[in-house]
């Protein structure tokens, strides 16, 4: 598709039939069914496990190593923040991306200081991003996190 039109941008939960704005949590379980949806609905998916993973530090690493973005944005939350800002420049064929979190419960449940400061800055990333599809630098970036038993 090549209609930058702005009906042509649809957000992530109407995609899915599932409520939530820029952070969407579902059932692992569905992983596989919601992030080929993503995929026939024209986005682009990164998926990023963080099975295990206690410290949102390392949640951050692994979120920029799978989002290709530089090395500092997986130490520092302020390079996360300005890396997200950039994603056309590191994502230029993809105007719609989907970081898909798999298995975030461990750092929820272990650091949710952590945790609320890390996905504060992937929502306020998506916020910032689409400026109403005329800007080439507009991106739907949307964050699908797949929590194992989560029953919403």
């Amino acid at each position: 598709m090549t209609s930058r039109e702005p009906a042509a941008w649809t957000c992530l939960a109407e995609v899915l039939g599932i409520e939530g704005n820029g952070l969407l949590f579902a059932d692992a379980r569905d992983g596989e069914e919601l992030i080929g949806r993503c995929r026939d609905a024209g986005y682009t998916v990164v998926a990023v496990d963080t099975a295990g993973v206690t410290d949102f530090r390392e949640a951050q690493r692994r979120i920029a190593d799978g989002l290709r973005l530089p090395e500092t944005a997986g130490r520092n939350l302020d390079a996360l923040a300005d890396s997200l800002a950039d994603l056309a420049r590191y994502w230029p064929g993809a105007p719609r991306l989907v970081l898909a979190w798999c298995r975030p419960e461990r750092v929820i449940e272990a650091d949710p200081t952590g945790w609320f400061r890390l996905t504060d800055v992937l929502t306020e990333a998506t916020e910032r991003l689409w400026r109403g599809g005329t800007d080439p630098a507009d991106r739907l970036f949307e964050t699908l996190l797949l929590a194992e038993g989560y029953d919403g």
